[in-house]
């Protein structure tokens, strides 16, 4: 799934008695701005002449609204009349103030701009007068190369990436939720309500029928590819192999046949009693392909593992447990059966072989899972509550050092929740308190400012700190 790049238009809001010079300042910016979009990975559109007139703003916010714009980035280029805002705030589209800072004094002496000012009237009117209507707004200051401005557009772009991405796609539910993990079960009105999303329900028995119509040649093709992403692979478990392939392409085509971003599967107990198969190198074969594949049909995290693909502009993504903590040096475990890509892998690679998990006790082995240990870096852990009202923003660094147990893991050390440091106590009462589940969706880079942005714009309130204590308390 190629994913779509953010719209950033520009307009300037002028008047004629502030006589700085705005119109060359503007000209300036935007080309500034056109060379930033390549950088930041952004498309963008100026409206070419400034904003001088009530009918001016009119057709400037349709020229923007029309071209599609996911933020309109309005520039004070110098103070103007409260009214042109109106038809910006009015359009629906998010909003960014963009005051610029006022240079030299004219040769009158008089204030060259009162950019600022202007930014700071606008911005009242929107909280005030226009709280509905107009929704967030960001503000940005400085020419482009100024911290103030350039900083500030750096966390916007990627959170924008996730707004132009989210809206409209469609989840698979694939075999329904895993039986007793009653905490994973969406309210499909809440993900449509808050992210504009869809989830659409197949079952088990039609992927099981899709899975064994997969013809051979095909199934062997994809088979190759997975195999080539394994740094250790047993030819003993080549027919596994092949049950894998044809299950990759049968996603696949029910994907493309319904239109989906993505996929929650039921990945236990019908592929191991119907199918004798274990799936989770599937999954992380999916998920290296550019869509994502939630374990055990939790949607929320589809939809959190989306929203990071779009964030990191669509690197791989994986979904881990929380299973063990270690307080002598504040670290998390993050493991799973085995679902992530190997791409994710340390320069061990990945150990292709079945799933311990599954092993009968005649000694039966049972489908392929990723045996791997995370590469080091900063990752980030993001994730929505089932109501999709909160997000839970954990950063860290992944240590593959540590020893972990057989599975996709690594520890994750030095935790920032929300971009705060915090110890493992505090994080365990945070965790517990809110009631977050217990599936983690994960990525790498340093991304906690943008998915507080995308919670900010979405208005999904962060999952705040709780302090430990040695007694009970009521959730706040």
């Amino acid at each position: 799934m190629k994913l779509r790049q953010p719209k950033i238009g520009l307009a300037g809001v002028m008047s004629t008695p502030f006589r700085g010079d705005k119109e060359t300042n503007y000209r300036r910016h935007r080309a500034a701005l056109e060379a930033l979009s390549g950088e930041l990975g952004f498309e963008f559109h100026t409206v070419e002449k400034g904003v001088y007139r009530l009918e001016d703003a009119r057709a400037a916010a349709a020229e923007l609204k029309d071209w599609g714009a996911d933020l309109i980035l309005l520039q004070t280029s110098s103070f103007a009349a409260g009214e042109f805002l109106y038809p910006f705030a009015e359009s629906g589209t998010r909003l960014g103030l963009w005051a610029v800072p006022e240079g030299e004094p004219s040769p009158e002496g008089g204030l060259p701009l009162n950019s600022f000012t202007a930014a700071n009237m606008y911005n009242s009117i929107l909280k005030t007068r226009l709280p509905e209507e107009a929704g967030p707004v960001k503000w940005f200051f400085g020419h482009p190369g100024s911290e103030l401005f350039d900083d500030r557009l750096r966390v916007t772009v990627p959170a924008l990436r996730a707004l132009a991405n989210l809206p409209g796609t469609r989840i698979g539910l694939l075999g329904g939720v895993a039986p007793g993990f009653d905490n994973l079960i969406v309210d499909p009105a809440d993900l449509r309500r808050r992210l504009g999303m869809e989830i659409v329900e197949i079952s088990f028995e039609t992927l099981l029928e899709r899975t064994k119509a997969v013809a051979d040649q095909d199934a062997e093709r994809t088979a190759a590819e997975i195999r080539e992403s394994a740094a250790v692979f047993d030819d003993q478990h080549t027919a596994a192999l092949l049950k894998s392939a044809r299950v990759v392409r049968a996603v696949q085509e029910l994907e493309e046949e319904h239109g989906l971003a993505g996929a929650a599967i039921s990945c236990w107990p019908r592929f191991q009693s119907d199918y004798d198969l274990a799936i989770c190198s599937v999954m992380g074969h999916l998920n290296s392909l550019g869509t994502v594949a939630a374990c055990e049909g939790d949607v929320t995290s589809a939809v959190g593992m989306l929203a990071l693909r779009a964030l990191t502009g669509g690197e791989p993504v994986t979904l881990m447990d929380l299973v063990t903590l270690d307080r002598s040096d504040d670290s998390a475990l993050l493991w799973h059966c085995g679902p992530t890509a190997p791409a994710l892998a340390n320069p061990a690679g990945a150990r292709m072989g079945p799933l311990w998990l599954f092993d009968d006790q005649e000694g039966g082995q049972t489908g392929l899972h990723n045996d791997l240990v995370l590469r080091p870096g900063t990752a980030i852990v993001f994730g929505f509550t089932v109501d999709f009202s909160r997000i839970l923003v954990l950063e860290g660094r992944i240590d593959d050092q540590k020893p972990g147990y057989l599975g996709s893991r690594g520890w994750l050390q030095d935790l920032k929740l929300n971009t705060e440091p915090i110890e493992i106590p505090d994080f365990v009462e945070t965790i517990m308190s809110s009631g977050f589940q217990h599936h983690y969706p994960l990525a790498y880079g340093e991304l906690a400012e943008a998915a507080l942005e995308l919670g900010s714009w979405l208005g999904a309130e962060p999952i705040r700190k709780q302090t430990y204590t040695r007694y009970l308390r009521n959730p706040c």
